[in-house]
């Protein structure tokens, strides 16, 4: 012990006495441990972290039902849950729970919020204390609220007698009953809850909805805690035989579309914590940029090591004294790693540092989504160690390589050698095959970052299939306002009629779901005349619209005509399908005239077909689609698209004012249709800010590599450049003479990373929209970029070395 703070002193002093190379090294470091913990906190944050607040998170699980068309993990009924509940034994209890907006009127001003109608043991199965208040106790009333931490405190001002008080949810009149803990935000990790009502608010909410009763209606997630002792697998086997039998007493809903029966999965907390159905592509995408983060440590690590290397050249004298006097080599090793620990330290100091800014970046980060993200990455025990077992794998990496090499020396030899003036090889040494490696490194991750950029570039100007410029929307939900069907008609075509006189408004319309958004809904449907195959998936995505949403979005009619006014509801059930419908039903064939049916309003006669869109993903297949007329299919929650003769934003807030004129209460959620579609090119965004930024970096690290390693070429070489100059060389000749020799190693780790590049490319494939991976103008760009950095890393040192006096160079010798 004594021995290992001998060395730590000896090896602080060392770091002192050369400030600008421990800076630059500990900028190094910081950079590079500083990327991959921030990538690491994000994945600590999703995946590793259980839920805050939460009692024994290991013993709860989560079940799911697999949906009608087959995905595994679906919801669950109202009905199928009171099953579960009971004829599970090795479940202590099950919870129930299902997303629902509201809207909350408070101290004079309404806003839109998200919040969860659960079961009354909702608290209790996830063992949540409340901060104040009680809960919901068995059989509670159908009023009762429980607000959020943060709601308690912007509203009632962290009142501590919250509990009695009474708040308006929807229209609604609700007595609070407790006020959740800070920190915890619902059942869905990211996604901010700020109000739990029981599931028997429905009846006050929307009293003529009945989907509580209906074993068929599936909306409601579940979450189970284990008795003590018993395991998933019981849960899963017992559950097995609760499907079986759910499946004899009810074949029609319990049957998908392959004819089986549906499917009972439960899945420990910890591999719920993600969507299971978007674990696999969010995994993915995290990997990559870990991967990424992890080459941007590893090019640290190469440039560090360079950095040593050179200064081990410079103190081989020290070296040698130290071996001469009897220092045994493993000693010297031993302290060389003690002072790259040093470095290591203070760049892992620097580096959680960095963490740490970007966590509140992070946290302050409000993606383009329709719900309230609950972003939090909080530097906990997980994020030290893994900062602490970087640190260690830096000095490993960047270290010890340059000690080994430091220590090769024989005493004597070195001692009768003039250090100043040794010529260096003209061969690939260690220096080099290091600024080889960075360059190598470097280029894969400017090349992934070249094809994000590119897909990100394809992203913005491929065609949705409509004009999402000068588009407004204004997102209005009746049915958190207790509207009725016919209050709702009536306000809306109040909407219309003031929205079209506006000045600015060229057409108006309104649409229960937007392309390429987060929410959609499939639809079974009966083609008359048409025979599934067994197995066939006959479910559609669809949308209400009312008449003139065409026009609004810019969306070509190819056959037949638009919904009319006329369409109305007593009218003759009217529908329009996209291309790709017509195509798969109707092969050649004439589709206007033709009748589906699609479980409402009766058969329905096709009047018109519309060119084909993305609805769900800029990089889906073209895919059958079909509407319904608003007129004929009332939906309570409703997106009025208003086209702007110039700017969209120009009219949105008289939009907002005719709005409120009709009910001032109204939560409203403004935006253009551009900022609407930044959710579809959200991962490319992300990607390619991230990746440039990490290309950024990694390029700058390979140029000082091989400007530190030209540089140390041409002092090495000195006495040689003055021989070749008094000899007649002219500046012009020098000059060459070191760029080729950068130019040699830049070739050689630029052919490196084309290889890995190309290798590497195939993992983008899933993120990438109209680009190849192997896309060889990203590849000869990112390649033609980095040899002009190489040269220019390079320009500097062939000058010096172009103005290097023979006289002063020889006389050194």
């Amino acid at each position: 012990m004594d021995r290992l703070r001998a060395d730590l002193r000896y090896a602080w002093r060392q770091v002192a006495r050369s400030p600008g190379f421990a800076a630059l090294a500990v900028v190094m470091l910081g950079l590079g441990i500083g990327a991959t913990t921030t990538i690491f906190s994000v994945i600590n944050a999703l995946f590793l972290r259980p839920p805050a607040q939460v009692r024994e998170p290991e013993r709860l699980v989560a079940v799911y039902t697999s949906d009608f068309s087959g995905p595994a993990y679906r919801t669950s009924s109202y009905p199928d849950y009171e099953d579960f509940a009971a004829g599970v034994p090795a479940l202590a209890a099950v919870a129930a729970s299902s997303p629902r907006p509201f809207s909350v009127a408070a101290g004079g001003e309404s806003f839109r919020t998200l919040g969860e109608m659960v079961s009354d043991n909702y608290f209790e199965v996830l063992g949540v204390p409340l901060a104040v208040g009680s809960g919901f106790a068995r059989g509670a009333s159908e009023t009762q609220a429980v607000i959020a931490h943060g709601l308690w405190i912007r509203r009632f001002g962290g009142d501590p007698r919250v509990v009695g008080r009474t708040l308006r949810l929807s229209g609604h009149t609700f007595t609070v009953s407790g006020v959740a803990p800070r920190g915890f935000s619902g059942s869905i990790r990211g996604v901010r809850m700020e109000v739990w009502t029981t599931l028997a608010a429905q009846q006050v909410l929307d009293p003529a909805d009945d989907w509580l009763e209906q074993r068929g209606d599936r909306g409601l997630s579940l979450v189970g805690r284990l008795k003590d002792g018993a395991t998933v697998e019981e849960a899963q086997g017992q559950l097995a035989v609760v499907a079986a039998r759910l499946h004899r007493a009810y074949p029609e809903k319990w049957t998908d579309v392959a004819g089986k029966q549906r499917r009972l999965t439960v899945l420990p907390e910890r591999e719920a914590r993600i969507f299971p159905s978007i674990r696999g592509p969010v995994t993915q995408f995290l990997g990559l940029l870990m991967g990424i983060a992890g080459l941007v440590l590893l090019v640290c690590c190469a440039n560090l090591a360079n950095l040593l290397l050179a200064r081990a050249t410079v103190r081989r004298r020290e070296l040698a004294v130290r071996l001469a006097l009897g220092g045994g080599r493993a000693r010297l090793i031993r302290q060389l790693l003690t002072e790259g620990l040093v470095l290591a330290i203070l760049g892992g100091t620097a580096g959680v540092a960095l963490a740490l800014w970007a966590a509140d970046a992070l946290s302050a980060f409000r993606p383009p989504l329709p719900v309230p993200v609950a972003l939090e990455f909080p530097v906990d025990g997980r994020i030290l160690l893994f900062t602490l077992a970087v640190t260690g794998a830096t000095v490993v990496l960047s270290a010890l390589l340059p000690a080994l090499r430091a220590t090769r020396l024989e005493a004597a030899s070195a001692l009768r050698a003039d250090l100043s003036t040794s010529s260096g090889t003209r061969q690939f040494g260690l220096r080099d095959a290091l600024v080889v490696g960075q360059v190598a490194v470097s280029l894969v991750v400017l090349a992934a970052a070249g094809l994000f950029i590119t897909s990100l570039r394809n992203a913005t100007h491929l065609d949705p299939g409509f004009r999402s410029q000068d588009l407004a929307l204004l997102r209005l939900e009746l049915g958190v306002q207790g509207y009725d069907s016919a209050r709702g008609q009536a306000f809306y075509a109040e909407l219309e009629r003031r929205a079209r006189a506006l000045s600015g408004v060229q057409s108006v319309a309104l649409a229960e779901i937007l392309p390429l958004g987060l929410s959609g809904q499939r639809r079974g449907v009966e083609v008359e005349a048409y025979a599934p195959v067994e197995g066939e998936d006959m479910e559609f995505g669809v949308n209400t619209v009312s008449a003139g949403y065409f026009e609004a979005m810019g969306i070509e009619i190819v056959r037949g005509r638009a919904f009319e006014p006329s369409d109305r509801a007593g009218a003759n059930p009217v529908a329009m399908v996209n291309e790709s419908f017509a195509r798969r039903f109707w092969p050649g064939e004439n589709p206007i005239g033709r009748r589906l049916s699609t479980g409402r309003g009766g058969a329905r006669e096709v009047v018109g077909v519309v060119r084909d869109g993305k609805y769900r993903s800029l990089t889906e297949a073209p895919q059958p689609h079909f509407y319904e007329p608003f007129a004929q299919a009332y939906e309570p929650d409703m997106v009025l698209v208003a086209r702007a003769a110039t700017d969209a934003r120009s009219v949105l807030d008289g939009l907002i004012r005719e709005a409120h004129a009709i009910d001032p209460e109204l939560p409203i959620e403004a935006s253009t249709m551009e900022e609407h579609l930044g959710l579809a090119v959200l991962p490319q965004r992300i990607g390619s800010a991230v990746l440039t930024s990490f290309g950024a970096i990694t390029a700058l690290l390979a140029a000082l590599g091989l400007y530190g390693v030209m540089s140390y070429a041409v002092s090495q070489r000195t006495r040689e450049i003055g021989i070749r100059v008094a000899l007649g060389a002219r500046g012009h000749d020098v000059r060459l003479l070191v760029l080729r020799r950068a130019l040699a190693v830049t070739l050689t780790g630029l052919a490196l990373g084309l290889a890995g590049a190309l290798a590497a490319a195939r993992l983008l494939g899933a993120f990438l929209v109209n680009v190849s991976p192997s896309d060889p103008v990203t590849l000869l760009s990112v390649t033609a970029f980095f040899t002009a950095v190489a040269v220019l890393a390079s320009w500097l040192p062939a000058q010096r070395a172009a103005a290097v006096d023979p006289v002063r160079a020889l006389r050194w010798e």
